[in-house]
């Protein structure tokens, strides 16, 4: 970190002077989900002559990121996947080419009631303590998941109902409908295995710290100074094979002008920037763009515990309020983002296009005095720092203020963002702001609604944070899990698209985004899919 602020300084002070530079091109969004997208061809060539037969690579790849990780346990994390995949592996995971492929197992077959899933694990991996991989560990890990104690213990409750060891080699995954999507399931977060050593001895503990982390990755956690640095030393028992660079050094960057002078300096190998920052990136010739397509979406998602949120005619009116088109035409377009469609992304399984919302204020007005608040009302927006959210929450504002809805703005950390979204308690004592910026994404599939969606059981938040409830949207989604008519699940998928989206909205979904990484041109082997999850098998940088 030293290095950094020399290197950062250093910048400060030279980059007022740096020349004109050629564009380097960025990548191209791959088209559908077969492919991984890669960097465009003028910049692969660059990066691929810098690749000489002769040239050598570094110990350590620097990255710049603007958070830490909350904790480095699948269970519970909510920051990311991009280091937990560092560390853990899972059953089955989506590959770069966003097919679904084997991970710790080898194959799998499903039953011909399509209720018993069983999958042969590979022999021979080790964690990174020198444990031998068993059944054992999947069962301790889907156990401690089905106990409903863990964050995302959401994701399995109603279509996983047990995990049992057949040897040390196989074990089944029961369930208690068919379910479609159960693959693409399986590739969420909460599925990457850990040591049940780790489970028995840490508790609640596991993956706080170096000494609690434990996996089957390709990288070991090393060194861990929450909010400055986390350091992955190269595992090379990792069951697929040592990856070629040593040393992964993540250093944490909350400012975005800051990292883009950390990524020019070459105090960093690779980082993320702010979109407005990717021109300056392109224009210059010894750095690249990396443009990927993701399933994620970002908007405002409604407190339902809010007084005023509760009231879906108030929420209908928010959403017709606003004028989405025009906020992503001033924000996004420059990059080629659009504005949202559907509840999910167009790569996720299940989507239906309903078309951009358009506004009517009019018609919001109708709606508020209906719901007795003509005068309106005075609300909180917490703004969470996503990409442009500011921008996007000032002229929301502007535009509530056109239908008698007085908001102001309230911008938070990521450690108040991420404990306001762990609070459970209905109504959420300390959750005071009625609309709050988000980011959505998931597995891959529609039935991610449900988990972020339905009615909790419990009648808390866990991941449905804005205590969304719908009964029919409920049942929607509950039926297309098991569905395995395919186009019936769609049909189904498509009626609870339309509930959350116009009729009783859950939010308002903003707009479908890109993930950008910029880098030195010599970068190379940088494969990231659909889900952000980045692939280091082929990850390194020249000297």
């Amino acid at each position: 970190m030293k290095k950094l602020l020399v290197l950062l300084l250093t910048a400060a002070m030279t980059v007022g002077v740096l020349g004109a530079c050629a564009v380097a091109p960025a990548a191209p969004a791959a088209s559908g989900t077969e492919s991984a997208p890669a960097v465009a061809e003028a910049a692969g060539e660059t990066v691929e002559a810098e690749a000489a037969e002769d040239v050598s690579y570094k110990d350590t790849i620097i990255i710049g990121t603007a958070n830490d990780q909350n904790i480095m346990d699948g269970h519970n994390n909510n920051t990311n996947d991009v280091m937990l995949r560092a560390v853990y592996s899972q059953l089955v995971r989506k590959g770069a080419d966003n097919k679904i492929e084997g991970d710790l197992a080898e194959s799998w077959e499903v039953s011909e009631d399509s209720l018993t899933w069983t999958f042969h694990l590979r022999h021979g991996v080790k964690f990174q303590s020198g444990k031998e991989l068993t059944a054992a560990d999947v069962k301790a890990s889907y156990d401690r998941l089905l106990g409903g104690e863990q964050r995302y213990s959401s994701t399995v409750s109603g279509y996983i109902t047990g995990c049992n060891v057949v040897d040390d080699y196989t074990v089944e995954l029961t369930t208690p409908t068919p379910i479609a999507p159960m693959l693409t399931n399986l590739c969420h977060r909460a599925h990457l295995i850990l040591n049940a050593d780790y489970i028995e001895k840490y508790g609640a503990d596991l993956g706080t710290s170096v000494e609690t982390t434990d996996g089957t990755g390709p990288y070991k956690l090393a060194k861990w100074d929450m909010d400055q640095e986390m350091v992955f030393e190269r595992f090379d028992d990792y069951f697929r094979g040592p990856v070629p660079t040593k040393t992964i050094d993540i250093n944490i960057i909350k400012d975005a002008n800051a990292r883009l002078v950390a990524l020019e300096s070459g105090a960093v190998d690779m980082t993320s920037v702010g979109t407005s920052d990717l021109a300056t990136v392109e224009a210059n010739p010894d750095l690249v763009v990396w443009k990927f397509d993701s399933i994620g979406t970002q908007g405002l998602q409604f407190n339902c515990a809010n007084e005023y949120m509760a009231d879906p005619r108030v929420r209908q009116a928010v959403s017709l309020a606003i004028d989405r088109q025009l906020i992503v035409d001033t924000l996004y377009s420059d990059i080629g983002e659009k504005a949202c469609t559907c509840t999910v992304h167009p790569l996720i399984i299940g989507y239906n296009d309903l078309g951009v919302i358009k506004q009517d204020q009019e018609k919001a007005k109708e709606l508020l005095a209906e719901a007795g608040y003509a005068d309106g009302f005075d609300i909180i927006i917490m703004d969470s720092g996503y990409n442009k959210s500011l921008e996007a929450c000032e002229m929301i504002v502007a535009m509530l203020a056109e239908v008698g809805i007085r908001a102001e703005i309230d911008t938070v950390d990521s450690a108040t963002f991420r404990g306001s979204m762990g609070n459970r308690s209905f109504p959420g004592d300390n959750f005071k702001w009625a609309l709050f910026y988000m980011g959505w994404g998931g597995a891959g599939d529609a039935d991610e609604m449900r988990r972020v969606w339905t009615t909790s059981p419990d009648g808390n938040n866990n991941n449905n944070y804005g205590w969304y409830s719908n009964a029919e949207v409920d049942q929607l989604l509950a039926d297309a899990a098991k569905e395995m008519d395919e186009a019936k699940r769609m049909d189904l998928y498509k009626r609870a698209e339309e509930i959350l989206y116009i009729e009783d909205p859950a939010a308002i979904f903003m707009n479908d985004r890109f993930v950008f990484w910029c880098t030195t041109n010599k970068l190379e082997g940088l494969k990231v899919n659909v889900n952000s999850v980045i692939f280091w098998d082929e990850l390194k940088v020249a000297e």
